[in-house]
C-alpha cells in the first residue's frame, strides 16, 4: 500500500468538507437582507443628488455664457469708457470747487478786515491835521 496511486481517488474525497460554509452563507444572506434596503435608499439619494448637481452645473454654465456675452457687448464697453471720462471730469470739477471755495473764504476774510479798517481810516482822514510852529501838535479841544 505504500505505492498507492492517488490519481485514482476523486478530488471531492481529498478535500475536507467545509463545516462553516452553511453558517457563513446564512450570515451573509442575513447581512445583505439587513443592509440592502438602506443601501438602495442611499444609492437612490446619490442618484438624485448627482442629477441635481448636473442641473446646477448646466444652469451655471448657461449663466456664465450669458455673463460672458454681456461682458463682450460693445455697448457695455462704451458705457464703461464714458464712465471713466465722466469720473475724471467729476474729479476735476471737485478740485476746482475746493479751490474756488478756499479763494472765496480768503476774500470774505479780507472783506471783513477792510470793513473793520474803513471806519478807522475815515476817522483818521476826517481829523484835521494841525501843525504848530515848533512841531508840537495841539489837540482840537484846546
Amino acid at each position: 500500500m505504500l505505492n498507492a496511486d492517488f490519481t485514482s481517488i476523486p478530488l471531492a474525497k481529498l478535500e475536507p468538507e467545509n463545516v462553516y460554509s452553511k453558517p457563513t452563507e446564512m450570515i451573509i444572506s442575513g447581512l445583505t437582507h439587513y443592509l440592502e434596503p438602506p443601501l438602495k435608499d442611499a444609492k437612490q439619494q446619490l442618484c438624485e443628488l448627482v442629477n441635481k448637481q448636473r442641473e446646477l452645473v448646466s444652469q451655471l454654465h448657461n449663466e456664465n455664457m450669458s455673463i460672458s456675452e454681456v461682458q463682450q457687448s460693445t455697448e457695455l464697453q462704451d458705457v464703461f469708457t464714458e464712465m471713466k471720462q465722466y469720473h475724471t471730469k467729476l474729479l476735476t470739477i471737485k478740485r476746482d470747487m475746493r479751490l474756488l471755495h478756499s479763494r472765496c473764504q480768503k476774500l470774505k476774510r479780507r472783506a471783513l478786515k477792510l470793513k473793520d479798517s474803513k471806519p478807522e481810516e475815515e476817522i483818521i482822514i476826517s481829523k484835521p491835521v494841525q501843525l504848530t510852529n515848533h512841531g508840537s501838535s495841539q489837540s482840537p479841544n484846546s
